[in-house]
């Protein structure tokens, strides 16, 4: 039977439509299926890695871990499509992609540093709970002050991260070397007070324990021990200021100037800071201010930590003589310039153990004594002394040195 042209046509376009139609469903049916695999997977994921790894409470581990309950994708494109996601004690943390069955989980910060689960989720369905666990550790980063004295009882600031998993009624949960803190208070995630216990003179790591672990030793987290400081015997120094040498006591001073340096002493005088130098490891060279007091309180500072002060006593001293020598049958004049208490009412003028006659000259600080140089039994050196207005005696210096000669 004969078929018009259009008829042919119309059964074409019907078989077209028939084959397209089979193949739309065929690709509908895979969509399906896919989608219902991946959400069949989904719910699935779990993360495997070392039990116990520790991570710190600021935050920042990276967690190696191994996936189980299905696959990471092949690629880091498959990887973004699977929508893979991660929490560490219900906090959630950055994941990064290895492989098809390994990531990296950076571990987010937290106030409490105490042992956490992970849970891997694919789009946003949660998979079973790790057995292993992260071990979070406290974090010190500073001790505030820096210095404490080996005597204890100071309270110091300890800053950090993670110390709300600190166990307050553990005395050990908070330690300076091996020697638990007298006590302390967990005052928040980030800031403890402790009072420090004895120690010896050094530096001393401060460590904070919660059940994820112990604190990492850094830099920061370390105190400096340091033995207050005395001064042995009953020191003194010239009333008009100079150099003056310190026994010290409480612990050495350093095998040598580099060493004593690295133990940060200074010296006190009254409020006023003074230079100290090394001299061995238990005497120091300090340079006295002008005093107008008989005594002066002074102490040593060890890095910080003040000592005992002691009262160095000012003695009256001669500063200067206008003449250095005369014959043993005396006669010349000598202006003395001298330093002292009440030192216009000076008396008791010797050169050696010859008295002399001195005319007071000047007022207040300018005062000087014109004296006549007595004569003497033979020649050499003496030395030249007098009595301040306190009645007390000068002591000798190399100003008031005098010498005698046969003609």
């Amino acid at each position: 039977m004969a078929t018009s042209k259009k008829s042919r046509r119309t059964a074409g376009l019907a078989a077209i439509a028939v084959v397209a139609a089979t193949a739309l469903s065929s690709e509908v049916s895979a969509f399906a299926n896919q989608r219902t695999g991946a959400l069949a997977d989904a719910g699935t994921l779990a993360a495997e890695f070392e039990d116990g790894i520790p991570a710190k409470a600021s935050g920042g581990t990276v967690i190696p871990v191994t996936v189980t309950g299905g696959g990471a994708g092949d690629t880091a494109k498959a990887f973004g499509a699977l929508r893979i996601t991660a929490k560490i004690g219900g906090v959630t943390a950055p994941v990064t992609w290895v492989d098809d069955s390994h990531l990296k989980v950076t571990a987010p910060a937290t106030s409490k540093a105490a042992a956490a689960t992970m849970i891997l989720f694919q789009a946003g369905v949660a998979g079973p709970e790790s057995s292993a666990r992260v071990g979070y550790t406290p974090v010190v980063n500073s001790v505030a002050p820096a210095a404490v004295s080996t005597v204890g009882g100071a309270t110091v600031t300890v800053t950090g991260a993670g110390f709300l998993g600190v166990d307050a009624e553990d005395p050990s949960s908070v330690t300076f070397g091996d020697t638990s803190a007298t006590s302390f208070t967990v005052v928040s995630a980030s800031k403890i007070t402790a009072v420090v216990p004895e120690g010896v003179n050094g530096p001393a790591p401060v460590r904070v324990s919660s059940t994820g672990g112990k604190s990492p030793v850094v830099t920061g987290s370390n105190v400096a021990y340091r033995a207050p400081l005395g001064i042995a015997g009953e020191p003194v120094a010239r009333i008009s200021g100079g150099p003056a040498v310190l026994k010290i006591t409480g612990a050495e001073l350093g095998d040598d100037a580099k060493a004593f340096a690295a133990e940060r002493v200074t010296v006190m005088v009254g409020s006023r800071k003074v230079s100290a130098t090394y001299v061995d490891s238990t005497r120091l060279r300090v340079t006295m201010p002008a005093a107008t007091t008989a005594t002066v309180p002074v102490k040593v500072v060890h890095d910080g930590v003040a000592g005992e002060a002691f009262n160095v006593t000012m003695v009256p001293v001669v500063t200067n003589l206008s003449a250095k020598s005369d014959s043993m049958a005396g006669g010349k004049r000598v202006t003395l310039k001298v330093a002292g208490l009440k030192i216009d009412q000076a008396t008791g003028f010797k050169f050696g153990e010859n008295p002399a006659t001195c005319e007071k000259k000047g007022t207040g600080t300018a005062v000087t004594f014109l004296c006549t140089v007595p004569p003497a039994d033979a020649p050499g050196p003496v030395a030249v002394t007098f009595v301040d207005g306190e009645e007390r005696e000068s002591r000798f210096t190399a100003a008031a040195s005098f010498g005698y000669t046969v003609n």
